[in-house]
């Protein structure tokens, strides 16, 4: 059957699987104990300790006041937060702000946002591994420099900054410093005390916890204004009501990931270095990317001439692996990575980039099947040229009906399972689900098709690359599926 066949997933620095144990932890936040932590009633109050001995079990883990972890819905958040509240909270002391060329896109944008504010912004440059140059910010920081926001992990190639110098050298000159640490946390035993950084964010679905929650560390007495405004909730500097369930499950997360990684890093680092070994050896004229030694322990990061990096993650994810080229964020994207192009990579392997980061799910027999299908997925791309290309899979509804309307040759493939009402298009071929496969040699592969299950959240994307993977030329799928085209969602 085509949804059974087995994938593997390198690809844990975009996202990870909520574990079980976390699964375990929130579900009663959505049946029994779902009342808003505002309110003042038994319920609300169950709500709210949830939420503060969560608090209280983070800050032991990080070593901090739990009066000094503000609960977001993203790193992204967390970002935005840090930069352009403290920003704005400081900005009588001075309007000069500093930040890197190869920041996550949720920084770079928060730091042009506070340039249209007429804040200036200074972003230093980066040696070819993409360590920050020291001597480059040391010079950049002024009287009236209030803010410094440098990484600790790079989420692109993996390079780990030397945070303890860049954070003394910062606070030496008097100026705050923020550091986006989504991709540290999960690797690195994280000090806020020892530390001594002024904010620092960090993200739930990178390690293990759900995606839509994340936290910033703010230290007592470090100013910084609001960006969302409303009821004045996580000490009035982050409004709206808090995701009671994300926020335990993302305690519990930390919690587990803080116990368990000194051997969860030992496995990732054995099975990282082989995957690099083999990468190399085995793809001519292929580059690692970052800092061969101080990387995180789950990141390889490769550049490969004579490739599309996007177009090699389509053709590997037909393989069964997930991979990705470069952040998740600009992926489908088809310009060239300003990580890349600030650690000076040649403009020749520059769109050839690719990513493949490991986690807890990964398994040792998974490296070389996946450098096999890598090998011979370069060469296939390398004698026969492939251009990127990027359409869209999806098809509105309002596209569908103006191409029903006028006429034009489609192939509907009405596909679900035999449980839902039975409500068909004109003209469409309905499949059983599971009777794909077999009925796959009797469809036209020369002609546009449409994909269309009944509310096809997730079969039909699957069906979408079975056909793809069968050779057919053009395929669509239809959002909402016969759920949206016959009216149930009204």
């Amino acid at each position: 059957m085509f949804w059974t066949s087995k994938r593997v997933y390198m690809d844990n620095t975009a996202t990870t699987r909520t574990r079980k144990e976390v699964i375990g932890e929130i579900k009663k936040y959505f049946d029994s104990e779902y009342a808003n932590p505002s309110s003042i009633h038994e319920s609300g109050l169950i709500a709210r300790g949830s939420v503060e001995m969560a608090r209280e079990r983070i800050a032991g883990v990080l070593n901090c006041d739990s009066a000094e972890i503000v609960f977001t819905a993203s790193g992204s958040e967390s970002n935005n937060m840090a930069i352009i509240g403290a920003a704005r909270a400081n900005r009588e002391r001075g309007r000069h702000v500093i930040t890197s060329k190869i920041e996550h896109s949720s920084v770079i944008k928060a730091f042009d946002a506070l340039e249209r504010e007429g804040f200036e912004v200074t972003r230093v440059g980066v040696d070819a591994c993409g360590r920050v140059d020291i001597k480059e910010l040391e010079s950049a920081i002024r009287p009236d420099t209030i803010l410094v926001s440098i990484h600790y992990v790079n989420n692109e190639i993996g390079t780990v900054q030397d945070i303890e110098k860049i954070i003394s050298l910062v606070k030496s000159k008097g100026a705050l410093f923020h550091a986006d640490a989504v991709q540290a946390l999960p690797y690195f035993k994280i000090d806020l005390q020892a530390l001594n950084a002024d904010f620092m964010s960090f993200s739930g679905h990178k390690l293990y916890a759900p995606k839509g929650v994340g936290m910033l560390f703010i230290r007592n007495g470090s100013a910084i204004e609001p960006i969302i405004h409303g009821g004045g909730q996580e000490m009035g500097l982050r409004s709206g009501t808090e995701n009671v369930a994300y926020i335990v499950g993302l305690s519990r997360a930390v919690v587990l990931n803080n116990r368990e990684k000194d051997e969860y890093c030992a496995k990732l680092l054995v099975m990282r270095s082989r995957l690099i070994d083999g990468v190399l050896k085995r793809i001519e004229e292929c580059a690692l990317t970052g800092d061969d030694k101080r990387r995180a322990p789950n990141h390889a990061s490769f550049v490969i001439k004579g490739v599309s990096g996007r177009m090699l993650v389509k053709r590997l994810s037909q393989r069964g692996f997930d991979v990705s080229s470069g952040s998740a964020c600009s992926s489908p994207k088809n310009t060239p990575s300003h990580v890349l192009e600030a650690c000076g990579v040649d403009k020749d392997y520059l769109y050839g980039n690719l990513r493949v980061t490991l986690g807890r799910y990964n398994e040792a027999g998974d490296i070389g099947r996946f450098i096999d299908a890598l090998a011979e997925t370069v060469r296939s791309m390398r004698e026969n040229k492939v251009d990127y290309e990027n359409e869209t899979i999806f098809m509105s509804q309002k596209e569908f009906r103006e191409k029903l309307a006028a006429g034009e040759n489609m192939q509907i493939l009405d596909v679900r399972h035999i449980k839902y009402p039975r409500v068909s298009i004109p003209g469409s071929i309905y499949i059983p689900v599971w009777m794909l496969d077999y009925r796959i040699k009797t469809l036209r592969r020369d002609v546009m098709t449409v994909v269309v299950c009944f509310q096809g959240d997730i079969v039909s994307p699957q069906v979408h690359q079975t056909l793809i993977k069968k050779g057919f030329s053009k395929v669509k799928v239809l959002k909402g599926g016969i759920f949206s085209y016959a009216g149930f969602d009204r």
